[in-house]
C-alpha cells in the first residue's frame, strides 16, 4: 500500500485497506473485534480513519487475516510519516531544546568519560523507541550509535558495542524508560568487562552464585506479582547477563546448572515482555528458554515454554493451536510439579472456550483444582504455576463464561473469586478488574463498567501492563456514547488526561 504523505488521508487509506481484509475474509466488525481482542466501536474507528491503535492490535489483524505483513508495514509507514511531522513542527524550538538539555547534561553526567548525548527535535511521544546503527559520530567497529526516543527528545548516545552488549541492551532500555538514564550512562561507561569481573575462584564460590541467582529469581517473581512488568524486567535482563557470562566460562556439569538456571530467567523475560505488550521479545525469549531447557534436558522447564508458546497462541487467537499445545505441554505431567498441572489444564480450558467447547472447558477447570496451588506468598516457591490457586482458577472459568458469551455468570464468578486472590497478586487483581469491566459491559451495565475500570487503572499504569491497559481502553472507547454518566466521564477524563 502506498501511505499519502498527509496523516489524516494515511490514516484513511490503512483503516480502508483493513476493511476490505476483513470483509474479503468474511467476518463483521462485532465477530472480527473477537477476535483481534478489540471492541466493535474500535474497528469501526480504525476502519474509518478516527483512530490508529497500537502495534500489537496490527499484528493481530495481521495474523487474524493472513494478511503477510501488510497491515504492519502500513502501520509502520503511517508512524514514520507522523514522526517525520512532529519533527518538522519542532524545528523552530530546536534551538531552545538543545540548550536546555546541554545545561542538564552539563549537571548529571560531567563524571560520565567518553559519553556524547544530545538533544534532537522531535514532539512528545507517548512511548520511547530504540534503533542502533553501525556508524558513530567517530566511526569504529567497536562503537555503537544508540537513538531513543524519550518523552519528546531523541538522545543520541555512542557507547562501546562490547559494554552494551555485556550489559544487556533490554536492561539499559528499561533503566532509561525509569528515567535512570544518566546513572545507567555512567556505569555503562565505567564497568569492565562480566566476563573478566566474574571469576570463579572454587567449587564453594561457584554454589553461592547459584544460590544467590536462586533466591533472586523468587524475589524477582514477587516483584512482578505486587508491582508489575516494569519493575521487575531490568531486574531479570540484569541477571540474564551474569548467567551468559557463566555459559561462557564454565564447562560440563557446572555450565548445564548454569544453563538451567539461565532457562527460567529467559521464561520470565519472556512473560515480562508479553504482560509489557512486547510480543516479539516475549517470542525471542520463549524460545531461548525452551532452547537452553533442551539442552540440559529439564522436561518440566520444556513443558512450561509449551505451555506459554500455547499462551500465545490463544492470544493470536489460534483455538487449535493453543489446545494442541497445552495438551502437549501435559503429555508427560507425572513429571510436572501439581500447581504445574493446574495451570496448563486452565490454559487449555481456556483454548476450548475460543473454540466454542463449553463442556470441556468447564470439565478441565474442575479438574485443575484437584491441583490448585496455595500460594499465598507470590514468589514461586511451588514451581511454575504456583499463582494457580483456587481463586485464579474461578477467575480463570470466569473469562471461560465471558468468552463464550456468558457474561452474566462471568460477573457473578469474577465479583466472587476477586474477593479471594491473595493480595500479593495486585497485577493479576487489576487484569481480573478489566476483564469484569468488559463483562458489565456485554451485560449493558454501564456505570458498573467504567467504575470497574477505572479501578484498574492506576495497578496498569503503574506496573506497564499493557495488556490490561490496552483492555481498559477498549471498554473506554465502547463507553465513549454514554459521556454524560458520572462513572464514564470521570474514566474518560482519567484516560484523556493520560493521553495529553
Amino acid at each position: 500500500m502506498i501511505i499519502p504523505q498527509d496523516v489524516a488521508a494515511a490514516k484513511l487509506a490503512l483503516g480502508a485497506q483493513l476493511a476490505a481484509l476483513r470483509r474479503a475474509a468474511g467476518p463483521n466488525q462485532h465477530d472480527f473485534a473477537k477476535l483481534v481482542f478489540t471492541s466493535r466501536s474500535s474497528i469501526a474507528n480504525i476502519e474509518r480513519g478516527r483512530q490508529v491503535s497500537t502495534r500489537d492490535f496490527w499484528e493481530r489483524c495481521d495474523q487474524a487475516l493472513h494478511a503477510d505483513g501488510a497491515l504492519l508495514r502500513g502501520y509502520d509507514d503511517l508512524q514514520a510519516l507522523i514522526q517525520t511531522q512532529r519533527a518538522q513542527v519542532g524545528e523552530l524550538a530546536e534551538a531552545k531544546r538543545v540548550a536546555k538539555f546541554r545545561e542538564l547534561q552539563d549537571r548529571q553526567v560531567d563524571d560520565a568519560p567518553g559519553v556524547d548525548v544530545m538533544a534532537g527535535i522531535v514532539q512528545p511521544l507517548p512511548t520511547f523507541t530504540l534503533s542502533a546503527e553501525g556508524a558513530s559520530p567517530e566511526p569504529g567497529p567497536e562503537t555503537v550509535v544508540l537513538r531513543l526516543q524519550l518523552d519528546g527528545r531523541e538522545v543520541i548516545v555512542p557507547l562501546s558495542r562490547r559494554l552494551l552488549l555485556q550489559a544487556g541492551i533490554g536492561s539499559f532500555v528499561e533503566v532509561f524508560a525509569l528515567g535512570q538514564q544518566f546513572g545507567m550512562l555512567r556505569d555503562l561507561a565505567q564497568q569492565p568487562s562480566l566476563t573478566e569481573r566474574l571469576t570463579i575462584t572454587s567449587p564453594a564460590h561457584l554454589e553461592q552464585i547459584l544460590i544467590h541467582l536462586r533466591e533472586q529469581w523468587h524475589a524477582l517473581v514477587k516483584t512482578d506479582n505486587l508491582l508489575g512488568p516494569r519493575f521487575a524486567l531490568a531486574g531479570v535482563l540484569n541477571q540474564i547477563s551474569v548467567v551468559e557470562a557463566l555459559r561462557s566460562v564454565l564447562r560440563d556439569e557446572q555450565r548445564l546448572e548454569v544453563v538451567r538456571l539461565g532457562a527460567q530467567y529467559a521464561e520470565s523475560a519472556a512473560w515480562l515482555y508479553e504482560d509489557a505488550g512486547n510480543i516479539a521479545q516475549a517470542r525471542y525469549w520463549t524460545s531461548r528458554a525452551m532452547e537452553w531447557a533442551y539442552e540440559v534436558d529439564d522436561q518440566p522447564m520444556l513443558a512450561w515454554t509449551v505451555f506459554r508458546r500455547s499462551q500465545q497462541a490463544a492470544a493470536a487467537p489460534d483455538a487449535a493451536q493453543a489446545i494442541g499445545l497445552a495438551q502437549a505441554a501435559r503429555r508427560n505431567e507425572e513429571q510436572l510439579a501439581t500447581p504445574t498441572r493446574a495451570a496448563i489444564r486452565v490454559q487449555e480450558a481456556y483454548g476450548h472456550a475460543l473454540d466454542s467447547n463449553e463442556q470441556a472447558s468447564q470439565r478441565l477447570l474442575d479438574e485443575a483444582h484437584t491441583w490448585a496451588a496455595s500460594d499465598t506468598v507470590g514468589d514461586a516457591h511451588e514451581g511454575h504455576g504456583s499463582y494457580c490457586t483456587p481463586g485464579h482458577i474461578e477467575i480463570q472459568r470466569a473469562t471461560c463464561w465471558l468468552t463464550t458469551g456468558k457474561s452474566k455468570k462471568a460477573i457473578r464468578l469474577y465479583e466472587d473469586a476477586l474477593r479471594t486472590l491473595p493480595p500479593v497478586y495486585q497485577r493479576n487483581r487489576a487484569a481480573a478488574l478489566s476483564r469484569l469491566a468488559v463483562a458489565y459491559l456485554a451485560d449493558g451495565q454501564l456505570e458498573q463498567a467504567a467504575s470497574t475500570a477505572h479501578a484498574a487503572l492506576p495497578v496498569a499504569r503503574s506496573s506497564g501492563a499493557r495488556r490490561i491497559l490496552d483492555a481498559i481502553k477498549g471498554v473506554s472507547a465502547e463507553l465513549v456514547p454514554h459521556r454524560p454518566l458520572q462513572p464514564v466521564a470521570a474514566l474518560l477524563d482519567d484516560l484523556r488526561s493520560e493521553d495529553a
